[in-house]
């Protein structure tokens, strides 16, 4: 029988790193703790596999290996200081890859690592956040938007007003289903939107998340089916030709980041396509057909494969302010936040009614159109825009790829009054 060791919360035993190898290979300490946790950490010794005893997790007694003896005395005190330093962890340390893999570095290699351990919640999520904001500077392709980055901030940030103001004492174990409701409530007073609520709660479950794979959290009660991000529907608008005008002339040279946003905008807009295909598009996309200049595009969604003509004002944006080329790639967030910025500077400021829902109220409100432009909105201004100029609905649908009309017409954002005069010019009524 297999001698393994025992903790409170895992097991310990040596295994080879290739059991059936013809070559000597690694002797591994092995420790699984809780559902499908494990570390693996290399001894630094190595034998081969038909000198190893698996049943007495030792190097056999055979003549021929000089050094069997100190080699068995080492692994038998690698596990016994192991287990040691284990029981003295609490039970959020002992489940802690980091922390685990740092003991065996000083327990083994002699190598002192101090690690810090986030004993709270907010400590926890302090260092979540840093970690974040870490990857967001980074030049990786796991780059994180600073505007995710700072949502996770806004978050944090109410939570510690909450439990500041309430008295809460909010930590781990005390973010259960009384919490979730408290948090609502509290948002709420503050006069804080469905939606903007549902981004605190998604933020704070992805942050809990996190602390509960890293071994920190052992508290799942915030994973009940009632503890969810709320939402409601947003209003969907369009900008008119004239709007969109505006955009396009708007003086952004002092704020380079608004610029960019402001010029993917305008190829999502011109082109009608989703934002995941619109940004970015490059160079080898843009093809020449009998003298005319396209741009092709493979639909990420649907697949389809489109052919655009590039209008003349892309073909100016690119000639003057990108080489020639289309604009770089920015972050669909990014994208969001900014146009906003760029819809407040050109004056895109009509007041638009909303309805929204405060303590199970619906209270009535306006608020200015450029808070509710997004990247979606260039290909929703596209459709309908064109629909109102009368271009024929079939080669609309050719270029943002909608399958039937009837799927066009509810995306299309026209008022019963514009489709009334878009009739009158119809031969009937002349």
């Amino acid at each position: 029988m297999t001698k393994t060791i025992k903790l409170t919360s895992g097991t310990a035993k040596y295994r080879l790193k290739e059991p059936n190898a013809k070559k000597e290979t690694s002797i591994i300490l092995d420790y699984s703790f809780g559902r499908n946790n494990r570390i693996k950490f290399s001894t630094g010794y190595k034998v081969n596999p038909k000198y190893w005893d698996d049943s007495n997790q030792r190097i056999r007694a055979i003549s021929t290996i000089e050094n069997r003896e100190s080699v068995n005395a080492d692994l038998a005190k690698y596990l016994a200081e192991f287990v040691k330093e284990t029981v003295n962890l609490d039970d959020v340390e002992r489940t802690n890859k980091s922390i685990l893999k740092s003991l065996l570095q000083k327990i083994i290699r002699g190598e002192q690592k101090d690690v810090s351990i986030p004993k709270s919640f907010f400590q926890y999520a302090d260092s979540f956040i840093l970690r974040k904001e870490s990857l967001s500077k980074s030049i990786t392709s796991a780059k994180l938007s600073p505007v995710t980055v700072r949502s996770y901030k806004q978050t944090v940030n109410r939570l510690r007003d909450f439990s500041n103001e309430l008295g809460y004492s909010l930590d781990f174990n005390t973010i259960d289903l009384d919490f979730y409701y408290e948090f609502i409530k509290y948002l709420e007073k503050n006069n804080y939107t469905t939606n903007t609520i549902g981004k605190h709660i998604k933020n704070l479950k992805t942050i809990l998340n996190s602390a509960t794979e890293e071994g920190y959290n052992s508290s799942l009660k915030y994973k009940h089916r009632e503890f969810k991000a709320l939402s409601e529907d947003t209003v969907s608008i369009y900008l008119t030709e004239e709007e969109i005008d505006a955009i396009y002339d708007v003086d952004l040279s002092k704020t380079k980041d608004w610029e960019l946003a402001r010029d993917i905008f305008l190829v999502g807009y011109y082109t009608g396509q989703r934002v995941s295909d619109y940004n970015p598009i490059v160079q080898n996309q843009i093809k020449k057909f009998q003298g005319t200049e396209v741009i092709e595009f493979k639909q990420k969604k649907t697949s389809k494969k489109l052919f655009v003509p590039l209008h003349p004002k892309l073909k100016k944006i690119f000639k003057d302010r990108y080489g020639g080329n289309p604009p770089p790639e920015l972050n669909a967030p990014d994208i969001n936040e900014f146009i906003k910025e760029v819809g407040r500077k050109a004056k895109i400021d009509s007041e638009i009614p909303l309805e929204r829902k405060m303590n199970g109220k619906v209270i009535e409100h306006t608020v200015p159109k450029y808070s509710l432009i997004q990247s979606h909105t260039a290909r929703r201004s596209f459709c309908t825009n064109a629909y109102l100029t009368k271009m024929p609905v079939i080669d609309i649908m050719a270029i943002s790829g909608h399958s039937t009309e009837r799927e066009f017409y509810k995306y299309i954002k026209v008022t019963p009054q514009e489709r009334a005069v878009k009739i009158a010019d119809s031969k009937f009524f002349r």
